[in-house]
């Protein structure tokens, strides 16, 4: 690729993360084409911004296409056979907890799309939760099925793929909408240690 054609691309890249950005930060609807031009560097109200996309829902589209294939870093993570495996059971489990956290953060502009603006377009909505909600509780329940302790009876796997993912979520929804502060006053170590020594209930033998 030459320097011309990398410009544009560039250039895309740069109006995709200030439109996600203030889409999380101020809503999709209230946020303006010439805000967002600002925002990416481009001249406010010139119409740069359709050079590169034809529409604001086209440039949200981009958005959530990127976020998701940006969520693979999770998937490798439970994959790493060195990171985790020389890791007791109960440190396995915090550490995917914090995996969980950090990837949140990273979505932060999503995350706030989804509990806010995305019920108005079930098209996409739908997209997300195959994408990414659906995705993640298959890969952590994957995870949990192939830890090498042995199971209490028959767990469902996927139910508690789901408890954990959602449990993480939650938390990470309310310390968002407080601004940092978890509102039950329970910091991020705690709760991680928690949902672990819960989840390592699941195994006969636990650390």
């Amino acid at each position: 690729m030459t320097e011309a054609d990398a410009a544009p691309a560039r250039t895309r890249d740069t109006v995709v993360r200030a439109a996600m950005e203030l889409f999380g930060r101020q809503g999709f609807r209230t946020t303006t084409i010439a805000q967002i031009e600002a925002a990416a560097g481009l001249s406010p109200g010139a119409g740069g911004l359709y050079r590169h996309f034809p529409s604001k829902r086209a440039l949200l589209e981009e958005g959530l296409r990127r976020q998701a294939e940006q969520g693979r870093s999770l998937a490798a993570f439970l994959e790493d056979p060195d990171g985790l495996a020389a890791l007791g059971l109960h440190d396995r489990l915090q550490a995917v907890a914090r995996a969980g956290l950090r990837r949140l953060e990273t979505e932060r502009d999503v995350n706030r799309l989804l509990v806010r603006d995305l019920a108005a377009f079930p098209d996409l909505l739908a997209q997300v939760r195959e994408r990414e909600l659906a995705a993640v509780v298959g890969m952590v329940a994957a995870w949990l099925q192939a830890q090498p302790e042995t199971p209490v009876g028959d767990p469902d796997w996927e139910a508690l793929a789901s408890v954990v993912v959602s449990a993480i979520s939650h938390y990470w929804v309310l310390r968002d909408v407080y601004d940092g502060v978890h509102p039950h006053g329970v910091d991020e170590e705690r709760f991680v240690r928690a949902l672990a020594d819960l989840a390592a209930r699941t195994w006969r033998t636990a650390d």
